[in-house]
């Protein structure tokens, strides 16, 4: 029948007015087709009323509400609706719009959908059961089903039965580390410790949560330490390209004389430059990929955290890295950061000698450049064994470990009165008097000013390390080294190092600093004195609760 203008123009206003849930059924979610009324009040597909309680074995129900009947109801067309139907479908209207869609690939289907089947939003761990949006709403109108457990859509809800009882799994044997029904927590697993899975996600949770924050920190320490990474190349580089300049200049003075020898020595600083930038590379290509790995293991953590699945959260939380291996930092950046200045104090002098001590110099070129990175294992021979003086201790220092450690109070200690204990500043000297060569090690926790320093047993107790001639001392000073004596104070370049190497020849009158990284030293600075006295280790602390370690180095022939 074709309508007129008019009737046409109703009939898409009517359409407009309809909710689209009054016109669609809901066990074929489409518009309704010889739509039939049951006695609670609701309207189905003929068909798809009559196949439903085809498949009921024992009693019918209202497939909305879920009321029973007692007996088979009779359907009756709904006519009205039938008439508003047909009308709507001669203006092409075939099928409602609305926010469900069909599942796809990897969607959870809902499990009561007839036909076509929508995606499902909530699977019931009670019902164990999977709804869309249409079909979970007697879930969320009727208070019985309202009170049932709610979680993401799973095509696993089986995981979550037990098949032993046909309960559901809602209880977890913390003895045997797995999920339970009720049964099973008073059957095989009688007298284990068994808690409702809710709480052993709580106090997982509480545990993971404190994970992430470790994980948050250590990606933060990682990524500062992968910064430092990225910023030796320019420093090596710059550092050996200065070197370079200032070997070019002079070897340019000596002309043919030193030809061979710029030559040499300038392939010698390319060698160790490209070295170092592979070495560097190489540890920040490791940071980086484990931060990536670090901050992948963050993301599932995120996810884990927020899902409201208990089960869920249980089985894959065990695959998690632990709490010791979540704090396992990514390798750290090398504190032997190298420095070519040795180098073009030894082009120096190789200028000044010339032709009188060519081959010397070309020597001390040599050792120069070594020393840029020196190993460790030959200064263990000359290892010192270091012990701090009571006696010598200013009042606020607290010494334990065998007098190996000294840490800063902010209450004075109770010292008696001694001739040789510091006053005024938080110093203190070792027992041993260091004479020959000498090799030790002090490493230092939260210090933002720290001073390592040698000095004469008679050195004024009232002087700061470093204010007179007879004290030498090199400190750090939040973010740069200097060294001081007898009132001079200069800046040292290098990057912190909280562990340094300090080696002795007293009778060649040499004191080198070095930071110590592993099996490898890098020279800081070194002094070249007079030493008349034999010298004592010495150290400064400026603020409370810092801390001052000096290793017991295992001497080696």
């Amino acid at each position: 029948m074709k309508l007129s203008q008019s009737q046409s123009r109703g009939a898409a206003m009517a359409q407009k007015a309809v909710h689209a849930e009054a016109l669609t059924c809901v066990i074929c979610l489409e518009l309704l087709k010889d739509p039939v009324t049951i006695p609670c009040g609701h309207s189905f597909c003929r068909d798809c009323v009559q196949n439903h309680w085809d498949r009921e074995e024992s009693e019918h129900s209202c497939p909305e509400c879920r009321q029973s009947f007692s007996h088979r109801p009779v359907l009756v067309k709904t006519v009205k609706m039938a008439a508003l139907l047909e009308q709507l479908r001669e203006t092409g209207l075939t099928a409602l719009p609305g926010p469900d869609c069909e599942a796809g690939p990897g969607d959870v289907p809902c499990d009561v959908c007839s036909g076509r089947r929508l995606k499902a939003v909530h699977s019931c761990l009670h019902c164990l059961v999977s709804f869309c949006e249409r079909h979970l709403q007697p879930h969320r109108d009727v208070a019985v089903l309202q009170k049932h457990q709610l979680v993401a859509p799973s095509d696993k809800l089986q995981e979550y039965f037990c098949p032993e009882h046909n309960e559901v799994k809602k209880m977890f044997c913390r003895s045997d580390q797995q999920l339970l029904c009720v049964v099973c927590c008073m059957d095989q697993h009688r007298g284990h410790d068994t808690v409702s899975s809710a709480a052993e996600r709580a106090q997982r949770q509480t545990q993971l949560e404190g994970r992430r924050r470790q994980l948050l920190r250590t990606i933060s320490d990682s990524e500062s330490d992968l910064k430092t990474l990225q910023e030796e190349p320019q420093t090596i580089s710059r550092s050996a390209q200065d070197a370079a300049r200032h070997g070019g200049d002079g070897f340019t003075q000596m002309i043919l004389l030193l030809e061979d020898g710029r030559c040499k020595v300038e392939q010698q600083i390319r060698d160790k430059e490209e070295s170092e930038l592979r070495r560097v590379q190489e540890r920040q290509d490791q940071a980086l990929q484990y931060i990536t790995q670090m901050k992948k293991t963050l993301t599932e953590m995120d996810t884990l955290l927020k899902t409201p699945d208990h089960n869920h959260f249980l089985q894959l939380y065990s695959d998690l890295p632990t709490q010791r291996q979540i704090t396992a930092r990514c390798p750290p950046p090398s504190e032997e950061l190298q420095n070519f200045v040795s180098v073009t104090t030894a082009l120096s002098a190789l200028r000044e000698k010339l032709q009188l001590v060519l081959t010397q110099s070309k020597a001390e070129v040599s050792t120069a450049l070594r020393e840029v990175l020196s190993c460790r294992e030959p200064f263990l021979k000359y290892a010192c064994d270091v012990t701090l003086d009571p006696n010598t201790a200013h009042p606020r220092l607290c010494l334990s470990e065998g007098n190996r450690r000294v840490t800063r109070k902010k209450k004075d200690q109770s010292y008696p009165p001694h001739p040789h204990r510091f006053t005024v500043s938080e110093q203190v000297l070792s027992r041993e008097a260091l004479t020959g060569r000498c090799y030790w090690e002090a490493e230092w926790t939260a210090c933002r000013w720290v001073s390592v320093a040698v000095a004469y047993r008679d050195v004024d107790t009232s002087v700061f390390f470093g204010n007179d001639d007879q004290s030498w001392a090199l400190s750090w000073r939040s973010n740069f080294y200097s060294y001081r004596f007898n009132s001079v104070d200069y800046k040292v370049p290098g990057p912190h190092c909280s562990r340094l190497g300090v080696f002795l020849d007293h009778s060649a009158g040499l004191l080198s600093f070095y930071r110590v990284n592993e099996q490898t030293l890098t020279l800081i600075h070194r002094v070249q004195a007079t030493f008349t006295q034999p010298l004592h280790a010495a150290v400064f602390i400026r603020q409370s609760e810092a801390t001052v370690h000096f290793s017991q180095i295992k001497h080696r022939d």
